[in-house]
């Protein structure tokens, strides 16, 4: 017979042994001090009800007692299957929680957690094998998440989550919660919490870092865009019109937003390498002969030479060096043809050919819309990329895109 069943008989013996004596004794009491018959009826059946009540009291905490010692001996016979007790002064500083839980029919329940809970989360080790309460603990706004991804954990045999925790004094900490199963009958898993707070911090500040980098960068290219524009001010906003019919074709062809910006981006900078170029030539009201055409065209390596050495997230450098390519070899500078041109500069050389057709320039009016259009559907897989000018012409003539 084990300890806790040694206990519990001790309890039945006790009982019984003060419900005789209450009983046999306090009647003889009574008869003796009364001596009348109806008057010891009476306080008998007083002393009973006070009987079941004191009983039921004394009980009541017996039962709590051997409960709490229950849970004391099943954390016992876990820490020692998994020799946890080898370790105290490894759980007494260390900065993460150990824990042992188990599956049931039920749900899943806490069987042992290290005494350091106290110091890192507030919560007595009593408190945290409650079921429950990890559950109630949960921040309101990860509880549901958390509780799917634990029961994925379980499936699945190991896994880490994180999410806020509520701790003693009512604070929340990021946590990271990392389980494994264990190799035993019963299904168990060890846990390890880690307060990732200050980690979360970190990465919080470095994401609002990176957002005032991105900004900054933002407005340096189109600070840039605008001097540009400054040496050829017939041309103003013709960058950022084709950074956005860039972006809208890239949307409409079903690439992410991360895509879409680079295009932004690169239709800022797609002609920065015009500032190589001569103004008069740029600025020229009539036709230009061969040679300032060819001089015209070196704008393309010039803008290559300027952004090769940025480390920009998207191609922008190829971008510029390439947006004068077309399908069948016959662009410039590099006569590239078909997957040799990168996708981003496929598309922006649609969007190029669109704004400048439809916009004026120095040496003709603007020759509207339905002409742009017009040149890209003539020549849809022979110089411009097929998928890209499909989804241009959709843009405009189905959806109702314009240049603003």
């Amino acid at each position: 017979m084990d300890v806790l069943s040694r206990k519990k008989l001790w309890v039945v013996i006790l009982y019984a042994i003060f419900g005789m004596v209450w009983v046999l004794g306090s009647d003889w009491l009574l008869f003796d001090l009364f001596g009348d018959i109806e008057t010891t009826f009476l306080g008998s059946a007083i002393k009973g009800l006070l009987f079941v009540a004191l009983m039921s009291l004394l009980l009541y905490f017996l039962l709590y007692r051997l409960e709490r010692s229950e849970k004391r001996a099943q954390q016992a016979e876990v820490a020692s299957e998994l020799n946890l007790f080898t370790l105290p002064e490894f759980f007494a500083a260390a900065p993460v929680i150990v824990y042992v839980l188990e599956q049931r029919d039920r749900g899943s329940n806490a069987t042992w957690v290290s005494p350091n809970i106290v110091d890192v989360l507030q919560y007595s080790t009593e408190d945290a094998l409650l079921p429950g309460w990890w559950e109630k603990h949960l921040h309101p706004d990860d509880r549901e998440e958390a509780i799917e991804s634990s029961q994925r954990i379980f499936a699945t045999g190991k896994g880490v989550h994180e999410y806020r925790f509520q701790r003693g004094d009512g604070s929340y900490i990021f946590v990271q919660d990392e389980l494994n199963r264990l190799a035993s009958p019963v299904p168990r898993f060890i846990g390890v919490w880690t307060d990732i707070s200050q980690r979360y911090q970190l990465e919080q500040n470095a994401i609002q870092y990176a957002g005032q980098l991105e900004q900054a960068m933002l407005q340096t290219v189109d600070a840039v865009a605008k001097l540009t524009e400054l040496r050829d001010p017939y041309t103003s906003g013709h960058e950022k019109r084709v950074g956005e019919i860039s972006a809208a074709i890239a949307a409409e062809m079903g690439f992410d937003a991360k895509f879409q910006e680079g295009l932004r981006i690169a239709g800022l900078l797609h002609d920065i390498g015009k500032i190589g170029v001569p103004t008069e030539i740029l600025v020229k009201p009539s036709r230009l002969s061969t040679g300032e055409y060819a001089l015209v065209k070196e704008h393309t390596e010039f803008g290559y030479q300027v952004l090769r050495n940025i480390d920009f997230p998207w191609p922008v450098a190829k971008i510029a060096r390439q947006h004068h390519e077309r399908i069948d070899g016959s662009g410039y500078p590099l006569g590239l043809k078909g997957e040799q041109i990168t996708m981003e500069a496929r598309i922006i050389a649609i969007a190029d050919v669109v704004e400048s057709m439809a916009s004026h320039r120095p040496y003709r009016p603007g020759l509207g819309i339905d002409v742009a259009l017009a040149e890209i559907e003539n020549n849809a897989g022979k110089l411009y990329d097929i998928n890209a000018a499909s989804a241009c012409l959709r843009l405009f003539r189905d959806k109702g895109y314009s240049i603003t």
